[in-house]
């Protein structure tokens, strides 16, 4: 086990050194020049060769890869050349704001979509099912952003219970969550449903009901525990997932969050502030994964053998896909 952790630990290091290579490739290939947008165009040629320098900018690009790798291994991101403030100092009061977003989406998609899945497993090839599909795919259907202005001009302005801007108050967290939370039910419901279909066909589950016991404390003690396992590995990915991939609901919501952060950078061709906030999210959502990974010794003990065998990536995803079909 403690092998395992250190072996998952260790994979970031190239994991982050191609997120670095990725980004400084498409630094060299996207046109513009970062010291227009910071001297305007007013500026000399002079000025802007004095910048060019000191900014390292005619350094060559392996050079410039190295001083930043270099620079990253001391947690020193750079600075921002709009701010001219260390990027991580940035970053981090912003990146607290998305985490506080995500975890309130994965809280909101996963309960509802689990209770979602769970009524549909129960009631297959029914109504009730029709129903509960059809509603979780019409909200992934929609694009965030259209549900977004719906419930803003539901909640905020015909209402007036909840802002439609801004994150002043902890009322302002609620319609970000419940969007970004909305987008994903559709996963989560249909994982539950297709991990259940199979747990609740088993012969211990005949077994249960043959004894007597109530419908409710099979699902909750027996089905349940066992379905679960593609459900943790779903909510892990959508967790990585929707901790960078919120940029258009912080954008339409006006949250500073991490993902209109590297938006704005890379309107501004900031490429400390985009190198930054993607190395942060990529380091972010291989941690996730790792700590997923190793709750489902929490959830499945019996997986124990293929984590020390070294075949944590088959057992857990192939749960996770099987759950998906």
């Amino acid at each position: 086990m403690f092998k395992y952790i250190i072996k998952r630990i260790l994979m970031l290091i190239p994991i982050m050194l191609g997120v670095m290579v990725i980004i400084f490739a498409l630094k060299v290939v996207t046109p513009g020049d970062p010291v227009d947008q910071i001297l305007g165009e007013s500026a000399t040629e002079e000025q802007r060769e004095a910048k060019r320098e000191e900014l390292g900018l005619n350094d060559p690009i392996i050079v410039q890869f190295v001083d930043y790798v270099t620079g990253v291994v001391r947690l020193d991101f750079g600075e921002s050349y709009r701010t001219g403030e260390p990027v991580l100092q940035e970053l981090l009061p912003r990146l607290e704001i998305s985490i506080v977003i995500c975890f309130g989406a994965v809280a909101i998609g996963s309960v509802i979509g689990v209770i979602l899945g769970i009524v549909s497993a129960l009631k297959k090839y029914t109504w009730v099912d029709s129903l509960v599909l059809t509603i979780s795919m019409f909200f992934t259907s929609i694009p965030a952003f259209c549900v977004a202005l719906v419930l803003i001009y539901i909640f905020s302005v015909n209402l007036g219970l909840l802002p439609a801007t801004g994150i002043d108050t902890p009322a302002g967290f609620v319609l970000p969550m419940v969007v970004v939370g909305l987008s994903s039910l559709s996963n989560y419901t249909r994982i539950t449903r297709s991990s259940m279909l199979e747990v609740i066909s088993q012969d211990y589950i005949r077994t249960a009901r043959a004894k007597g016991q109530k419908e409710g404390v099979i699902v909750r003690r027996h089905a349940l525990r066992n379905a679960i396992i593609p459900v943790a590995a779903a909510i892990g990915n959508q967790m990585g997932h929707q901790l960078g991939g919120a940029l258009i609901i912080e954008t339409v919501f006006g949250i500073p969050g991490i993902g209109k952060y590297i938006s704005d950078a890379i309107i501004a061709r900031n490429y400390p502030s985009v190198l930054g906030g993607v190395l942060l999210l990529a380091f972010l959502f291989t941690l996730i994964n790792l700590i997923v990974d190793i709750s489902f010794l929490i959830i499945d003990p019996r997986l124990k053998k293929t984590l020390i065998a070294g075949n944590v990536k088959k057992a857990p995803r192939k749960l996770a896909v099987q759950g998906g079909k």
